[in-house]
């Protein structure tokens, strides 16, 4: 199996934080719909992201998802965070 390179992973953050599904990202990418998310929560790629470090976008994208009645757990695999962190945000 090759190894994911670091352009790959900067695609693939930039991809799915403009609003692009995962799966056609991994499509796209030649990747598994596993790796973008792995790469989305930090297992894979680089440092995780901390609590409190969703960027502006990410807060936006959370509230908007939400608004539009889709779960906490389905925001958080998308936004790439914590069920808790969508919780956090959605009630501060």
């Amino acid at each position: 199996m090759a190894r994911i390179t670091e352009e790959q992973v900067a695609e693939v953050r930039r991809r799915v934080a403009a609003g692009e599904p995962r799966v056609a990202v991994a499509e796209v990418l030649g990747i598994s719909k596993a790796s973008v998310d792995s790469i989305m929560s930090g297992r894979r790629g680089g440092p995780s992201r901390r609590a409190g470090a969703l960027t502006p976008e990410q807060l936006e994208r959370i509230r908007a998802l939400a608004a539009t009645g889709m779960s906490q757990t389905a925001i958080a695999r998308e936004v790439g965070t914590s069920q808790q962190m969508v919780s956090k945000t959605l009630k501060g």
